[in-house]
C-alpha cells in the first residue's frame, strides 16, 4: 500500500539541491534511500524486544520479529535486563502464539 508524505521547508529545499546535483533522479529516490539508511540504524531484534518489554507483542511474536528461536529471544531479553513474562498473558497472547507457531510448521 502506498503511502502519500508531504516534505516542505528545509527538507524539500535540501532534498531538490541533491536532485539539481545529480546525486538522486528524483525525491521518492531520495526518500527510498533515506529510509534504508533509517532502518539500518534499527535492529530487529531490538524492535521486537523493545516491544515485548511495552506488551505489545508475546515472547512468540517477539521471535518472529526478530528472526531467532523462542528461547534465544528469551535470552536476548534477559540480556537487556527484560523480565520475560512466565506464560502466557492472556487470549491475546495465546492466540498470537498459535498463528506465529502454526506459521513455522512448514
Amino acid at each position: 500500500m502506498p503511502t502519500t508524505v508531504e516534505i516542505k521547508g528545509e527538507f524539500e529545499k535540501k532534498i531538490k539541491r541533491l536532485i539539481d546535483a545529480g546525486i538522486y533522479g528524483n525525491i521518492a529516490e531520495a526518500v527510498r534511500d533515506a529510509l534504508r539508511h533509517l532502518l539500518r540504524e534499527y535492529d530487529e531484534k531490538e524492535i521486537a524486544a523493545e516491544l515485548y518489554r511495552q506488551e505489545k507483542v508475546s515472547l512468540a511474536k517477539a521471535a518472529g520479529i526478530a528472526g531467532v528461536s523462542i528461547t534465544r529471544m528469551k535470552e536476548i531479553l534477559i540480556e537487556k535486563g527484560i523480565k520475560p513474562r512466565l506464560g502466557v498473558e492472556g487470549v491475546r497472547e495465546l492466540y498470537e502464539d498459535y498463528e506465529t507457531l502454526k506459521g513455522t510448521e512448514d
